[in-house]
């Protein structure tokens, strides 16, 4: 039994057999797997599988030691040690300035202010003020508003006391803001006593001493310096200007940089932004304290906080995302409706939905328990946009399809329905698929963990929404004919109580009866005429339009790679993302942690090999360490070739001389320098054979070399000053044998984050090491050159990777177009309408400030497979138009298709538009992505495309290719071929739709993919007619007023089980003439009759 037949007659048996295979994925995902945790959301953000990838990951196992396989002693000793070591760096790195208890050690000379960390202060909550006038600040009444809002609005909070530091007196230490900074300057007690000529007299006293600043002179500790090395390096200094350090601290911590500049003249210090720090650790116990902040930022009046930094951005990530749900609720209720009114069946509109989840809820499954990825991405969630938007199409697509199969006089068996619905429905539908995912699908060459599983997931959800399309959807599209349908519950001539049932099945019909309308009128008559008429200008215009995209692309401004490694997760306006965006350069503290990065590190390892044998598509599984077991430094040869390495580096160009002891560098330096001591110690006794008398022609052997590191290391690591831990560079030791050694010095490059610079580095530098390594010994020729480079192999994938995929996508589209439309012609000029449609997009995404980072990415590879759609289906119809002229095909296509790609448009575009609102990045962006491809694919499709087809397309089979035909083969059998005119006259329009009219614009939508069309009209030009065709040989017999029986697919003669030819063929020799099987009927010859000439018809009849 084939399906259609399955599909046909047991509909319920398909909808239960999808229900519980869905319903058992449903239950399984929700039992078996645990939900994803989107705490982190820049994890899975780094490239895996690159060659600086797997040196990064290889280092980090090395460095974190995750599986404690590595050990700093010979045998495993002291590894308790070692553990100890490493908290003990971890404290020794914090700044003096915490006490034990974590609160700020107070100095004896403050007594109403605590001590500003000047290391630390990065650990403390901040917010920014700005005055809401865009006036100065530096004036009394908006201090003393900063103070109100302070003192009212967050030391009032429940959570402040219990979070806050501590002074001496056991009270909440002030924030360190200005107003506290002038009370205490001008001997207030708080700063809501402040006046102004308090505020002038700081400003004086700030004036004289701003030079002072700005040259370097005053420090940050000068007040609290001894007296000999104040006069040394605060030399000259007046005494107000050091008092405290107080002046220091308005000007590096609390004021922004264009506060009384260098070299600048000015009257009265003017303030634009001001920073207050709270004597509150940045930390997730903020999170309620900030909740609270949020509620009433926006009712400030003089004043308002422009950024805020919390230390709680990621941690309020997860929240952010669940709540901005409602924008993807939101777009799916604005879909709903649209879908309810276009299908005018509530029942329909369900069921779409539900097959929309259930492809979410399927992908899911096979992603989760199939492929057994256990990283699931933030990003995957906007797959819920794709999938509304493809799930609208697709059953816009198949719902006039189906009406238009059931409107045919001779529409024959419901198994026949089926199977013209099905056919020439699931061709669209499947293009429109298989296009974006394979597009979704080519991303997964990208080496980003996060961008693979989205493409991974994506993927799987638009190719289970198809399986759902053609299984789930007909099924309930058959059943709604038979029990669901309105006008047959709800008669107008027996229906005496109107209820809110009857207008929620009434009021879609008629609103779909206007629109259908509007739609004819726009569509048949102003858009052809439109696209006709001035089809020179679109192609001049979007072409110019194009070549403009290219322009802004490539040459100016440019698609930039990303420039900053701030990572944003909240939309532009953000508090959090204000202040690390915009807000972090205006203040000097911010600054100077920007600006002045460390020296990337010169790191050489030896041992391990560069592999990352982890899950790439976990970013927590790191994998296991993987050693070279051919790896051996004590022969005398790695000796030698060792320290003459050490050597080289410091004579390149590229090393930064470090002042000072360096023992743990190059290990063997120093270990070789300790080596050449004599043998016996007369002073202590102590005989040091055989770790002695080592020359650098005649190091020690490889037993004796061992035996006395064993020595050396516990001694390194009780030398003062000395850190020897698994954080810095030296030997490893796994079971007794080195197996692992690590080279390290600084070089004189500066971090960066432009790409070009350290590209120029890590090229010259890694060639360097290769070369040196070519002249080793066998045993330690595998070394290897890393550096932080973590942000430039991001970079350098997305460079890379980004026009691979693009590339890929792209002629996985172009072999699409042709296998569909099998025309050169067509096709080129569909690629070239895509192209442009790509160019301009991407163009436009640039001049609105997006780089290439992660998520542009994906948006531009995926651009790809949701521009063809629109510009294919135009090449379709027109090439499977009768051989016309251009202008006529060109007409009718768009006449054919432009209400059903104009509605797939319009809901994309609000599913989109209605993510505008969110807070979340990720959601705001991919809408804006939306709007932007659907109404640029839909504008280039409609007047790009269709113009050039107006101006060159082809004519009369030019460049027509046809699909190898297997007659030769076959036995000789009389031709069966299916005649049904998918044409509709009004007539068989008003007894056609089961849930809406079709309207006349709608008359040939079908009847240029049937086989016998496509053999008949593929290469010949319009025949004349050579008789009229009556209306009244194709239209059935109108049914009775008010019995509504042409709303029910009951109506269909069900005796007829099997679809015989003859009897077809010789009810087709009835009611048509010959002229009707040999010609093509246009829409104006199958008007109906007027009820006059029906009348007629009907007397010569009888």
């Amino acid at each position: 039994m084939s399906y259609v037949r399955v599909l046909a007659h047991y509909p319920y048996v398909v909808l239960l057999a999808v229900f519980v295979v869905v319903a058992t994925c449903l239950i399984l995902s929700t039992t078996v797997i645990q939900l994803p945790d989107f705490g982190d959301p820049m994890a899975g953000f780094e490239p895996r599988g690159t060659d600086l990838g797997e040196r990064l990951v290889t280092f980090h196992n090395v460095m974190y030691n995750p599986n404690n396989k590595l050990s700093l002693l010979p045998f495993g000793a002291g590894f308790e040690d070692q553990i100890e070591d490493q908290i003990t760096d971890k404290t020794d790195n914090d700044t003096e300035l915490w006490d034990e208890q974590g609160y700020v050690k107070r100095s004896t000379k403050r007594t109403t202010l605590c001590n500003l960390p000047d290391k630390d202060y990065r650990g403390l909550a901040r917010i920014v003020f700005r005055s809401k006038d865009g006036s100065n600040l530096f004036s009394a009444d908006k201090i003393r508003h900063m103070c109100r809002v302070e003192e009212e609005r967050i030391h009032t909070h429940p959570t402040y006391p219990g979070m806050c530091l501590r002074a001496n007196d056991d009270s909440c230490c002030r924030s360190w803001s200005l107003g506290n900074y002038i009370a205490f300057l001008t001997g207030h007690e708080n700063c809501s006593e402040i006046r102004d000529e308090d505020v002038s007299k700081v400003g004086r006293l700030l004036q004289s001493c701003a030079p002072f600043y700005h040259n370097y002179t005053l420090k940050h500790n000068c007040d609290t310096l001894k007296r000999g090395a104040k006069r040394y390096i605060c030399q000259n200094m007046p005494k107000k200007c050091m008092r405290l350090n107080t002046v220091y601290d308005i000007f590096h911590y609390i004021a922004d940089v264009e506060f009384l500049p260098a070299n600048n003249k000015v009257s009265r210090p003017v303030l634009s932004w001001a920073v207050t720090f709270l004597p509150v650790y940045a930390k997730e116990n903020t999170v309620e304290l900030y909740k609270h902040m949020e509620e009433w930022t926006e009712s400030l009046e003089e004043v308002q906080i422009v950024g805020v930094n919390f230390g709680i951005k990621y941690v309020l990530f997860s929240e952010y995302l669940m709540s901005d749900t409602v924008w993807l609720v939101s777009a799916a209720c604005v879909i709903f409706l649209i879908i309810w009114l276009y299908c005018a069946s509530l029942f329909i509109t369900i069921m779409t939905f539900l097959m929309m989840f259930w492809s979410l809820e399927l992908a899911y499954f096979i992603y989760m328990l199939v492929f057994e990825i256990k990283f699931f991405p933030y990003m995957n969630l906007v797959t819920v946009i794709i999938v509304i938007a493809i799930g609208a199409d697709d059953v816009f697509i198949y719902s006039k399809v189906w009406h238009l199969a059931k409107s045919e006089p001779n529409n024959g068996t419901l198994e026949k329905i089926v199977s013209n619905t099905l056919k020439h429905a699931t061709l669209s539908m499947f293009v429109t698929s298989f296009t974006t995912a394979a597009a979704l699908f080519t991303t997964t060459i990208s080496s980003i963990t996060a961008i693979k599983c989205f493409s991974i997931y994506a993927g799987l959800t638009v190719v289970c929404n198809f399986v759902l399309v053609v299984t789930w959807l007909p099924a309930s599209i058959i059943i709604h004919d038979k029990w669901c349908n309105c006008e047959a519950w709800y008669n107008p001539e027996f229906l005496t109580n109107k209820g809110i049932c009857y207008y929620m099945c009434i009021v879609p019909y008629k609103v779909h009866d206007q629109f259908s309308e509007w739609s004819k009128i726009l569509f048949e008559k102003v858009v052809p005429f439109i696209m006709i008429k001035l089809r020179i200008l679109w192609i001049v215009l979007l072409g110019g339009i194009g070549i403009g995209g290219i322009i802004v692309i490539f040459f100016y401004p440019k698609l930039k790679l990303p420039s900053s490694e701030k990572f944003q997760v909240f939309s532009s306006d953000h508090l959090f993302e204000h202040y690390d965006f915009v807000l972090n350069s205006k203040f000097w503290f911010e600054r100077e942690h920007t600006e002045h990065r460390s020296l990337l590190p010169l790191t050489i390892v030896w041992g391990v090999l560069p592999i990352d044998n982890g899950n790439s598509l976990d970013p927590y599984d790191k994998g296991d360490l993987k050693f070279d077991y051919s790896f051996n430094p004590l022969t005398s040869n790695a000796q030698k070739w060792f320290l003459n390495f050490c050597k080289k580096i410091r004579q390149t160009d590229f090393y930064f001389d470090l002042p000072g002891f360096q023992f743990t560098n190059c290990m063997f330096e120093d270990f070789q320098a300790l080596m050449k001591r004599p043998c016996i110690d007369y002073m202590q006794g102590i005989d040091h054979s055989p770790c002695c008398n080592a020359t650098e022609s005649q190091p020690l052997s490889s037993t004796s070399m061992l035996q006395c590191l064993t020595e050396y290391i516990p001694v390194l690591r009780t030398t003062p000053g000395v850190r020897y831990n698994f954080y810095t560079p030296g030997l490893r030791f796994y079971n007794g044998r080195i197996c692992a050694f690590i080279v390290q010095f600084l070089s004189n490059e500066t971090f960066s984050f432009a790409y070009d610079r350290i590209n120029v580095f890590y090229k010259k530098v890694n060639s360097w090491v290769k070369q040196e390594l070519s002249t080793a010994p066998p045993e330690i020729k595998n070394g290897w050159f890393i550096s932080d480079f973590e942000f430039y192999d991001l970079q350098n994938s997305l460079l890379g990777e980004t026009p691979l995929a693009f590339g890929v996508s792209l002629a996985v589209v172009s072999v699409v177009a042709f296998l569909t439309t099998l025309n050169l012609l067509i096709s080129f000029l569909a690629i070239l309408s895509i192209a442009f449609v790509m160019f301009t997009t991407v163009a436009a995404l640039v001049l609105l400030g997006w780089d290439l980072n992660i998520l542009e990415s994906v948006v531009v590879t995926v651009a790809i497979g949701m521009s063809i759609d629109y510009t294919l289906h135009y090449g379709v119809s027109y090439q499977l138009c009768p051989d016309f002229d251009r202008k006529t095909r060109v007409s009718t296509s768009v006449a054919r298709l432009g209400n059903v790609i104009s509605m797939a448009a319009l809901t994309t575009f609000l599913a989109g538009a209605m993510m505008m609102p969110s807070t979340v990045l990720v959601y705001q962006k991919f809408g804006i992505f939306l709007m932007l491809i659907i109404s640029i694919s839909w504008t280039y499709s409609t007047f790009f495309f269709q113009g050039l087809l107006c101006v060159c397309g082809p004519t009369k089979g030019f460049t027509q290719l046809h699909w190898p035909s297997s007659e030769c083969c076959s036995n000789s059998v009389p031709d069966r071929r299916d005649k049904t005119r998918y044409s509709t006259s009004e007539s068989t329009m008003s007894t056609s739709s089961s849930y809406h009219h079709t309207t006349s614009s709608e008359s040939h939508e079908m009847e240029p993919l049937t086989d016998d069309y496509r053999r008949r009209y593929s290469s010949r030009s319009r025949p004349s007619y050579s008789r009229t065709i009556m209306a009244a040989d194709y239209s059935p017999e109108h049914p009775r007023r008010g019995s509504h029986v042409r709303f029910s697919i009951d109506s269909v003669d069900k005796s007829v089980s099997v679809f015989d030819p003859e009897d077809e063929l010789a009810h087709a020799q009835r009611c048509r003439s010959r002229a009707e099987s040999e010609v093509f009927l246009e829409d104006e010859e199958l008007e109906s009759p007027t009820n006059e000439t029906n009348d007629k018809h009907k007397d010569s009849g009888s």
